[in-house]
């Protein structure tokens, strides 16, 4: 009589044997994402706990061997696929500091809306809006915190279950920290060559697997990591983040690795205007966290619309906390001079001033920002519509707006 480790040792066995038939057929049936699974390593496993359905960490796919022996073959190779697409969108590191169950829902339809293009039969299929199709699993993300965007975990799919733990029918063990470079630079040479395997198998790619695929050639980098970079460099390179992960940052990747050291003489400037106000709790909680990482700092915050309306300090010894800042508007219009005559005639010696603005000045403002900058670097910070107000400075632009949505 065989013992339990043998019958599940046998069981795994069949599994294994199956995953792979399918994934030859998948490879026919679909060259590219075909073609990136068999680089992929395939786990069954019989533990129900550890992988309740299927699950992935990037490069390993792994399968319940009870759930996928209740699949037909369509929807074998769907759940393959699924798996697979997870990899190629690198989602294993993207949440970053993401709810794991929200975000393994948002992923999820970022799938969804990809393999329905491909026509293959979904057997679980979360409850969502077809207006999503097109966005990225962070901007559904967005979606799904803000009021009536329906319940996932209520919704039936077409097996007749709920989501397990109301975050889909798959699980993915996320990962963060400088140890994804060298996965991250694996999956992306994986995809870029099965891209072009396939297209030498089939001919030209959809147009919805070239667009990831030129993403992960020519990434551009996300105002995010142009900030961080920005801050670097005005500090003479002390501090390094690493790696620079320019090919990365495209898919909304940031691998940080830092040694601690201070940040001296920074100004932040908001733009506290009606039409900001929005999108400046948000923007400026991205930018606090990133002041926030070094060992000490010295920040100078001076919220302005046409004239500066509120200024406060923070250091080591008056620590930021995120309830410190107070919105005050005065008038609703927006000029900027008052923040560099402010800084000027204050005497003040900023290493560097990060402006956040829509760039928009009132049209009665009489006295506009001068041809040339400061002796100071400026980085304007501008929402997704806004108006770059100068010539100097760097500017970065948010690719997408911000709303307060809770």
């Amino acid at each position: 009589m065989m013992t339990e480790d043998e019958k599940n040792a046998k069981v795994i066995a069949m599994v294994r044997k199956c995953m792979e038939q399918d994934r030859m057929k998948l490879l026919n049936r679909q060259p590219f994402i075909g073609a990136v699974l068999m680089h992929l390593e395939l786990e069954p496993t019989t533990d129900s706990v550890f992988c309740p359905t299927a699950k992935t960490d990037g490069l390993t796919v792994y399968m319940n061997c009870k759930f996928y022996a209740g699949l037909d073959f369509e929807e074998r190779i769907f759940v393959l696929a699924h798996e697979t697409w997870h990899c190629v969108m690198l989602h294993f590191v993207r949440i970053q500091s993401r709810e794991p169950k929200r975000f393994n829902i948002a992923t999820d339809l970022e799938i969804h809306f990809i393999l329905s293009k491909e026509k293959m039969k979904e057997p679980f299929v979360l409850p969502h809006d077809p207006a999503w199709d097109g966005l990225s699993a962070e901007e559904i993300y967005e979606k799904l915190r803000q009021p009536n965007h329906g319940d996932p975990a209520r919704g039936k799919s077409s097996k007749g279950i709920s989501g397990i733990d109301g975050g889909g029918f798959d699980r993915h063990v996320y990962h963060s920290g400088a140890d994804n470079e060298e996965a991250v630079e694996k999956l992306r040479r994986i995809v870029i060559r099965s891209a072009q395997l396939a297209e030498r198998r089939q001919g030209a790619l959809p147009a919805h697997i070239v667009g990831v695929i030129e993403k992960l050639r020519k990434p551009e980098l996300n105002w995010r990591e142009v900030l961080k970079q920005f801050v670097t460099s005005c500090y003479g390179g002390s501090r390094h983040w690493l790696p620079p992960a320019r090919r990365y940052v495209g898919m909304g990747l940031y691998l940080p690795s830092r040694r601690e050291d201070n940040l001296e003489n920074i100004v932040v400037a908001m733009d506290i205007s009606g039409s900001m106000q929005w999108n400046l709790p948000m923007i400026f909680g991205e930018l606090t966290s990133l002041l926030k990482s070094f060992g000490r700092y010295n920040l100078d915050v001076l919220q302005c619309d046409t004239e500066i309306t509120n200024v406060q300090h923070f250091d080591e010894n008056h620590p930021f906390a995120d309830n410190d800042i107070h919105f005050i508007r005065k008038t609703g219009g927006n000029c900027f001079m008052p923040v560099f005559d402010y800084i000027r005639t204050q005497k003040m010696h900023p290493a560097l001033l990060i402006y956040l603005t829509d760039g928009y000045l009132s049209t009665d403002d009489a006295n506009p920002p001068p041809q040339y900058g400061p002796p100071y670097p400026v980085l304007w910070v501008l929402t997704k519509d806004g108006k770059r107000p100068v010539k100097w400075g760097k500017c970065i632009r948010l690719k997408q707006e911000f709303v307060d949505s809770d």
